[in-house]
């Protein structure tokens, strides 16, 4: 699921305000219009929501490995040379 941002312009027409080349002609939407308590608490939701996944994500076996080499190349300036 993704949220678009898009303008309505007209009684049965709205425009997605950025292009997004993925979607097709005549492909199906789903239009939520929130209130702006309701918005913010949606907001506020997917922040929460969205922080234990990066968590997940970033706090891993293999940001061990990479920070301790990232320690050594320090010491080391010719191991950094790669990038």
């Amino acid at each position: 699921m993704r949220t678009l941002s898009a303008i309505l312009k007209g009684n049965r027409t709205i425009q997605l305000t950025e292009d997004h080349p993925e979607l097709s002609e005549n492909t199906p939407v789903l239009v939520v219009i929130t209130d702006e308590d309701d918005e913010t608490e949606m907001r506020m939701q997917l922040r929460l929501h969205s922080e234990a996944i990066f968590a997940r994500l970033w706090d891993n076996e293999g940001d061990k490995v990479w920070n301790e080499y990232l320690q050594t190349a320090r010491h080391r300036p010719g191991l950094l040379s790669i990038f």
